[in-house]
């Protein structure tokens, strides 16, 4: 059933750059206990670096938000541009900044605005920052882990993520981790795998090669299921 706005919602926000590659992460709790995390990879212009992670990671909670019809959330973040740039105070004008803009004002969400310190010990600020930093561990793991790159992408992308979802189905299977194979998403760009009430989304794109996308899933058992990626990368080495 949809979730209502009787409930309260708080959103933490950050972004993380490293090595060429932009993340984000997103901390959603409901009536203040921990309800989902959100974190991957993020397109943007590489000129943006971590506030290209920290805008994507307030356009993915917005989306979260509109799909679980929440109609008002209060987000917290630590650059002081997210605001501006979505209230009209600071002008957008750049091509991701004004895009940003215009997508927060049009969702369907109403945005109640809390800036906090970054590196200053408030949780879930932190959690969110994590998750950003894990991200591009995550992705790096997985690319050294099967020796990828751009270059080597077959002719057929889905074709080779829907054969090692499966494969990682069967694997989380094998170990005791309930999980489905729900099959290939967005015309083929990524496979879906439902593990416990969440969902491990595996990128599979000549600039995204083999990239795991977790969310709606609790910090243990997304930690969990990192680690078992990883053991699965290995057994295939």
């Amino acid at each position: 059933m949809p979730e209502t706005t009787a409930d309260q919602y708080e959103i933490y926000v950050d972004g993380a750059f490293r090595e060429n590659v932009v993340s984000y992460g997103v901390v959603i709790l409901k009536d203040g206990d921990f309800h989902t995390a959100l974190s991957g990879i993020a397109e943007t212009n590489i000129a943006h670096r971590q506030v290209g992670g920290e805008i994507i990671a307030v356009v993915e909670a917005l989306r979260w938000c509109e799909a679980h019809k929440i109609e008002a959330v209060t987000i917290y973040y630590d650059y002081e541009g997210l605001e501006a740039w979505a209230t009209g105070r600071y002008t957008a004008q750049e091509r991701l900044t004004k895009a940003y803009a215009k997508f927060v004002r049009q969702a369907n969400v109403a945005i109640t605005w809390q800036k906090v310190q970054s590196h200053t010990g408030v949780p879930w600020n932190e959690k969110a920052d994590m998750l950003a930093a894990q991200a591009i561990d995550f992705l790096r793991e997985s690319a050294l882990s099967l020796m990828i790159s751009p270059s080597d992408a077959p002719s057929d992308l889905s074709q080779e993520v829907e054969e090692v979802a499966r494969a990682f189905t069967s694997y989380l299977e094998a170990q005791g981790i309930q999980a489905e194979f729900k099959g290939l998403l967005n015309g083929g760009m990524f496979a879906r795998i439902a593990v416990q009430g969440g969902f491990f989304d595996l990128y599979n794109t000549p600039k995204k090669r083999l990239s795991p996308y977790i969310h709606k899933l609790p910090p243990e058992t997304d930690d969990q299921l990192r680690k078992a990626w990883q053991d699965f990368l290995r057994s295939r080495a």
